[in-house]
C-alpha cells in the first residue's frame, strides 16, 4: 500500500537524526511547519566517494544489481531498492523506474540522501524503486560481442536514440517481468527525458506499460537554447563531429580524472565561488540551491561515462532546430531514412499520461522548449513550471529546498496515477 507523502516524512522527523534538525530548524526560524523545517536538512556526508550500492546499503536500504541485455547487446547494470528500510517487502508494490541525465548515473537519485533523494523517498511510501544506468556509463560498460567491447569505436556508437529505442524497452519488460506489475511508473531527467521521448515515439506500443511518466527538464527542443557556449558548440557541430572523429574521441575523456580534477578544486572552499560560476555558464546554476557542503557528494559519481554521439545529436537540435534523428549527412541520411535531412520525432504518439517539469532558470533546457514539449505529446496531466524563479537545470537532483519546490508535486501526481 502506498503511504501519505506527508505521513511519512513526519515519521522521518520523529528518526534521532532528522529530530535534531528538526529541533535546531525550529529554534532558528521559529515555528515552521514539518515540510520546510525538512527542506533545509543537507545531506548525509559519510556517502562521499561510495557508489550507488554503497550509498543505498550505507543507509540502511535494500539493494539488488540486476543485469539486462539489449537487443543489440549492450549489458546494462540496474539497481533495485524493493522497499523500504522499515518495510518486510511482502506484498506487491506498485514500480517506478528512475532515469538520469547525460554524465551521470543511478547515483543521482540517492546521492542526497534519505530525506532529499527522490529513490528513497518513493521507496519509503511503498514504491519498488528501480535505478537506470543508461549503456556507456560507468555501471553499462559491457557487451555480448567481446570485438565490440574491444572497439570504443564501435562500443560508443551510439546517441541517445539508441538509449530509448533499446535499453528503456529492455529494462521496462525486465522490470515488469520480474514483478509481476503490468506496467510501471517512470521518472526522467534531461537525457531520461529524450530518451522516454525516443522510445514512445517510435515504439509507441510501450505506452500502453507507463501509468506515468513523470519528465524533469525534458531535453528535446533547443531552439530557445541561448547559451553563448552551447551554441557556439551547436553551430559549429558538424566541424565538432569531423574532429572527434580524426582524433578518435569516441567517450568522454577518463571521468575518474575530471572526478577528482573537480574534486580537488571544488571541496576547497576559497574555490566555491569559481565552481558555481562556471556551472553558470552553461546550467544558470545560483549559489541560493547548490550547497558547497554537497559538491563532494556530486563527484563522487559525477561526471559519469558517455559517448560523444550523444553530445553530438544535442548540438544538432541546436544547429538544426525541432526534435530529430541522428543527422549523418545527406549522403547517408537519403540510405537510412529515405531523405536527404534527419526525420522529426513524431511526439503526438506518446499517448501515456505525462507530468513535466521545468524550470525558470534551466540554461540547458529553457522553459520555452519544455513548453514545445508539452504542446507536442498527446496526453500532458500536469504542466508544472517550478515556483522559483532561479530553479534551473541541476536543481532537480541536487537543489537544497527540491523536496518542497518539486518532490511534493511529483509525488502527488504519481499517486493520482
Amino acid at each position: 500500500m502506498i503511504k501519505s507523502f506527508n505521513t511519512v516524512l513526519s515519521q522521518k522527523a520523529k528518526e534521532p537524526r532528522l529530530k535534531q534538525s528538526f529541533v535546531m530548524v525550529s529554534v532558528l526560524l521559529a515555528t515552521l511547519s514539518l515540510l520546510v523545517s525538512l527542506q533545509g536538512i543537507t545531506s548525509d556526508q559519510s556517502d562521499v566517494g561510495l557508489n550507488t550500492v554503497e550509498m543505498i546499503e550505507n543507509h540502511g536500504y535494500p539493494c539488488e544489481n540486476h543485469y539486462i541485455t539489449t537487443e543489440d547487446g549492450y549489458i546494462l547494470t540496474y539497481q533495485r531498492i524493493p522497499h523500504g528500510k522499515n518495510d518486510d517487502g511482502s506484498g506487491q508494490k506498485p514500480v517506478v523506474l528512475l532515469m538520469h541525465g547525460l554524465l551521470s548515473s543511478s547515483a543521482d537519485y540517492v546521492n542526497m540522501g534519505p530525506d532529499r533523494s527522490l529513490a528513497y523517498l518513493l521507496s519509503d511510501i511503498g514504491y519498488d524503486v528501480w535505478l537506470g544506468n543508461s549503456r556507456g556509463n560507468a555501471w553499462s560498460r559491457n557487451h555480448t560481442d567481446p570485438e565490440v567491447l574491444a572497439d570504443a569505436e564501435k562500443f560508443y556508437d551510439f546517441t541517445w536514440h539508441e538509449i530509448g529505442y533499446y535499453d528503456l524497452p529492455a529494462a521496462i519488460d525486465h522490470i515488469l517481468e520480474m514483478t509481476g506489475n503490468d506496467g510501471l511508473y517512470y521518472v526522467g531527467h534531461s537525457q531520461g527525458c529524450t530518451s522516454f521521448m525516443v522510445m514512445g515515439s517510435t515504439k509507441p506500443e510501450y505506452n500502453d506499460k507507463i501509468k506515468l511518466a513523470s519528465l524533469m527538464g525534458p531535453a528535446g527542443f533547443m531552439e530557445h537554447q541561448s547559451s553563448s557556449l552551447l551554441k557556439v558548440l551547436g553551430n559549429h557541430i558538424n566541424e565538432i563531429e569531423k574532429l572527434m572523429k580524426k582524433y578518435k574521441f569516441f567517450e568522454l575523456p577518463d571521468p575518474k580524472l575530471l572526478q577528482q580534477l573537480a574534486f580537488g578544486l571544488c571541496t576547497v572552499p576559497e574555490n566555491y565561488q569559481l565552481c558555481v560560476n562556471f556551472l553558470a555558464v552553461v546550467d544558470g546554476e545560483d549559489s541560493a540551491q547548490l550547497q558547497q557542503e554537497d559538491f563532494a557528494l556530486i563527484l563522487s559519481n559525477a561526471p559519469s561515462n558517455a559517448g560523444s554521439k550523444q553530445f553530438i545529436h544535442y548540438g544538432q537540435q541546436i544547429k538544426n532546430g525541432g526534435f530529430l534523428w541522428y543527422d549523418y549527412g545527406s549522403e547517408q541520411n537519403l540510405e537510412l531514412y529515405g531523405s536527404e535531412t534527419p526525420p522529426a520525432y513524431d511526439l503526438s504518439k506518446i499517448t501515456a499520461p505525462v507530468a513535466a517539469y521545468y524550470g525558470k532558470n534551466d540554461h540547458l533546457v529553457y522553459a520555452e522548449d519544455a513548453k514545445t514539449v508539452v504542446k507536442s505529446v498527446s496526453n500532458v496531466v500536469n504542466d508544472y513550471e517550478i515556483p522559483y524563479e532561479l530553479f534551473d537545470h541541476l536543481d532537480f537532483i541536487f537543489a537544497k529546498d527540491v523536496v518542497d519546490l518539486l518532490y511534493v508535486e511529483l509525488i502527488k501526481t504519481m499517486q493520482a496515477y
